[in-house]
């Protein structure tokens, strides 16, 4: 069952008011096909609708069921009693009324609504799937479209068909891309996707370089640095020229103990990448950094202009290339470079910096005085993020740290 797998978002009360807001009562708006005509059902039509009215769904129910036995073929009745199950976290409950109200009268969209998502919530999801894929492209309000969305992304999950959620995914992503719960949505299905993805992988080829790979990845992410290292070369003994183990193992190495040793096996790393994939501009950015940490501005200079050339939007290129020209006594050349960083990363603080130094160093101290504003910016954004970050994780509220100008 999906509900064991991701926890539901739907509050019934509040769909169900969604609904009533959208349409009003079923039986309030029109009169019933085949109204009871004593007092006493009269009267209990009218207690179910001002209970209906105040979302008071609990207590409509049985005046519902009363109505729906007295009057078994009234669609209104039966799309009532759907729409008030389903508000009480009874989605089984409601699936059947759902479908009387449908086959008595097709046109009652909120009843094919109510029907998707109550299939979907009781574990009904071959049979909701359709539904929902019809009805959410067409939907007019945010909402409801919201809800039946990441139903069905959870639906073709349970059912083993998570191609079919990524599709949920897109449309929900698009519609609404800075929904936290769309988002954290994403997460769990692309991560239960790279799992499925991963086993299948291990299952149908264990002695590719490929699953060997995957293993070396899960190493690094047990930041078993060593190990990963050993499984990456061990891709290589076989299969020399697969582009980017190079750059991984020259990555790792550099992120150990940091030595000169390592440092020269590193930069041996990145050159045996480019040897064998010459537009990476990753190798090219690590070797450009290492370069200028070694003061060899030259060096470093045609490194960084290497891979800004292969990749134009490479913010950190840019950004180094920056610096070693004006470390190189060279600030007029950095301007043009810092100034691409910034239109490619405008909340980048230490590329608002940079340029605000190459800026001084040519005279234009104007423009030096805007850029380190947006430096400060940029720089005060960066921790508001950092701390509400924290303070989500841990609950905390701590004083936000002062960092000095970047280099």
């Amino acid at each position: 069952m999906r509900a064991k797998v991701f926890p539901t978002i739907l509050a019934g009360t509040l769909f169900a008011a969604l609904l009533v807001g959208m349409q009003a009562p079923t039986g309030q708006k029109s009169p019933p096909s085949s109204p009871p005509q004593d007092a006493e059902m009269n009267a209990v039509v009218r207690a179910a609708m001002e209970a209906l009215q105040r979302g008071d769904f609990q207590a409509a129910i049985p005046l519902l069921e009363k109505l729906t036995r007295a009057a078994p073929k009234v669609p209104e009745y039966q799309a009532d009693l759907g729409m008030a199950y389903y508000s009480v976290g009874r989605p089984q409950d409601a699936i059947a009324p759902c479908r009387k109200a449908i086959n008595l009268r097709p046109g009652l969209a909120t009843s094919r609504y109510i029907l998707a998502v109550s299939l979907a919530e009781a574990g009904e999801c071959k049979e909701a799937l359709p539904l929902i894929e019809k009805d959410y492209p067409a939907l007019g309000d945010k909402q409801l479209r919201r809800i039946m969305g990441m139903d069905g992304a959870r639906c073709a999950m349970s059912v083993a068909e998570p191609f079919r959620a990524v599709n949920f995914l897109q449309w929900l992503n698009r519609d609404y891309s800075n929904d936290p719960e769309v988002l954290y949505l994403s997460t769990q299905i692309f991560s239960d996707l790279s799992v499925h993805t991963s086993q299948r992988l291990l299952r149908v080829a264990p002695g590719s370089y490929q699953a060997h790979r995957l293993d070396a990845e899960a190493l690094e992410v047990e930041g078993k640095n060593a190990d990963a290292i050993a499984e990456y070369r061990s891709i290589l003994a076989v299969t020399p020229h697969v582009p980017g183990v190079h750059y991984q193992i020259g990555r790792l190495l550099l992120a150990g103990d940091h030595d000169s040793a390592a440092v020269q096996e590193a930069g041996k790393e990145f050159e045996a990448e480019l040897a064998t994939n010459p537009d990476d501009a990753r190798s090219e950015y690590e070797l450009g950094e290492m370069a200028r940490e070694s003061r060899k501005w030259n060096e470093a200079i045609e490194n960084f202009a290497r891979a800004v050339k292969i990749d134009p939007q490479f913010a950190e290129a840019l950004i180094g290339l920056g610096k070693s020209l004006i470390s190189a006594g060279r600030a007029s050349e950095a301007v043009a470079p810092l100034e691409k960083a910034v239109k490619v990363e405008p909340r980048d603080a230490v590329a608002h910096y940079q340029l605000s130094f190459a800026y001084l160093r040519v005279g234009r101290e104007e423009d030096a005085k805007k850029e380190l504003a947006l430096y400060r910016e940029a720089h005060d954004q960066q921790q508001r993020v950092s701390q509400a970050i924290r303070q989500g994780i841990t609950g905390s509220i701590a004083q936000p740290q002062t960092a000095e100008p970047p280099e």
